[in-house]
């Protein structure tokens, strides 16, 4: 992903971290002046940064199940993921350059959607009623699943359609 959109997607979980972190540094803070936005907006980035490491920390294991799930719908019952992502990103990016911006765009909505599930879990803990603040979590855990799904299944059908065009270019040189 480039620069710019990892700048943003951690100053947006930085930011949505203050829902729940404001109210507890507010007799500590004050307006942030001029000269130190800078330093607020590092600070911001940063804690984006951590807050993201520790929701991708706590959704390995189901993003596992998701893509599981998600790999034998579209690739047949009995068929398992053993091929590296990476390698699927790096072709589709060489073959496909806009499918691979479709890609990074939809990454990028999933890791604020991750990031989304721990400043929620966070806010339940410091400030929401219990049943507000399940909710929050229940309802950021559910977007950033049918994301994560989406998302996965939109880079096999590309896949997909990358193999099939190289296979037709194949065939061409061929005849």
């Amino acid at each position: 992903m480039a620069l710019p959109g990892l700048l943003i997607e951690y100053l947006v979980s930085g930011a949505l971290a203050f829902a729940w972190l404001l109210p507890l540094l507010q007799h500590r803070l004050s307006v942030v002046e001029a000269p130190y936005l800078p330093v607020f907006l590092l600070l911001l980035y940063v804690l984006g940064m951590a807050i993201d490491f520790l929701a991708w920390w706590a959704t390995r294991l189901p993003k596992h199940w998701i893509r599981a799930w998600v790999y034998r719908k579209y690739r047949g019952p009995g068929a398992i993921d053993n091929e590296s992502g990476t390698l699927r990103a790096a072709k589709i990016g060489f073959y496909a350059p806009e499918l691979a911006k479709e890609l990074a765009m939809r990454s990028s909505r999933d890791r604020i959607a991750r990031g989304a599930i721990i400043n929620a879990l966070l806010a339940a803990i410091f400030h929401l009623p219990w049943w507000a603040g399940v909710s929050a979590v229940a309802f950021t855990v559910t977007l950033w699943a049918s994301f994560e799904r989406l998302s996965y299944g939109y880079e096999l059908c590309a896949e997909q359609i990358v193999d099939e065009q190289h296979q037709r270019e194949q065939a061409k040189r061929v005849a």
